[in-house]
């Protein structure tokens, strides 16, 4: 057990520097590493994926609040946008968090896999819009956006940055408000994938101890406990090292971790 909470601790410490250096969520290196450490303490096959997104969105509720605060004090959040647009995150996701923990291993292993893959190559050919026109941020527009992210999120245990900073950047929102904003927005959609993940596996036998449903809790302290010092040591490494040329290989390598899951 020593030996799989320093994994843990070493998880969270390259994943918060990753998410500081490159300005991406955690999920992406957590859920996998999770897949592969929790077996280690005698978590179930049919288990792993649920207990490993679970987990995941506790980690975010921890750093993404954490930034939130820094970009409201600096008046980064548009707060009459997180009104309309946190609500139909926050349900999109635990509505999803439920059925995608009953979903058995194998499916959500190929779902987590596509989602990841089209993450990395959107960060390996940069797929940014470059939209002249700026679309109208309605309060339909927010809804319908929140939902679907608020899905794709739960899929995959990530905050949404990923889609919640092109959506608001490409609506007419400065990119340090859309950045700010999407901080806020994920933090509550990581509360939102926590409560949906500890209520579907409330009840779940076989569970590991110190587990409150889907959520294993020795991997949430051990993660955050050293994450939420690395992610500032990214932060400033980012203003000295490659970054463009260390994302797109980072991107290579989550693309690996992708298929290899998806062949699993």
């Amino acid at each position: 057990m020593i030996t799989v909470f320093i994994g843990f601790l070493i998880l969270g410490a390259v994943a918060g520097f990753l998410a500081g250096l490159f300005g991406i969520g955690g999920g992406m290196i957590i859920v996998p590493t999770l897949v592969w450490l929790l077996p280690k303490i005698g978590v179930p096959d049919d288990l792993l994926m649920s207990i490993a997104l679970g987990t995941s969105f506790s980690t975010i509720v921890i750093t993404t609040f954490s930034a939130a605060q820094r970009h409201n004090k600096l008046g980064n959040v548009e707060w009459g946008v997180a009104k309309v647009f946190v609500p139909a995150l926050m349900v999109a996701v635990f509505v999803s968090g439920l059925i995608v923990s009953d979903l058995p291993k194998e499916i959500m292993m190929k779902i987590f896999a596509v989602m990841v893959l089209y993450l990395s190559l959107k960060m390996v050919f940069s797929l940014k819009q470059q939209n002249t026109e700026t679309k109208p941020l309605t309060t339909q527009s927010m809804l319908v956006a929140g939902g679907v992210i608020g899905v794709l999120s739960s899929l995959a245990g990530i905050a949404g940055g990923a889609f919640i900073v092109p959506f608001l950047n490409g609506r007419g929102i400065e990119l340090k408000r859309a950045i700010g904003t999407s901080s806020l927005c994920g933090g509550l959609l990581g509360l939102a994938g926590t409560l949906s993940f500890i209520f579907s596996g409330w009840a779940t036998p076989n569970l590991p101890a110190y587990s409150l449903g889907y959520v294993y809790l020795p991997a949430l302290i051990g993660i955050v406990a050293t994450s939420f010092f690395t992610s500032k040591l990214g932060a400033n490494a980012a203003n000295v090292l490659p970054v463009p040329v260390l994302k797109k290989a980072f991107a290579v390598m989550l693309m690996l971790i992708a298929l290899n899951m998806f062949l699993k």
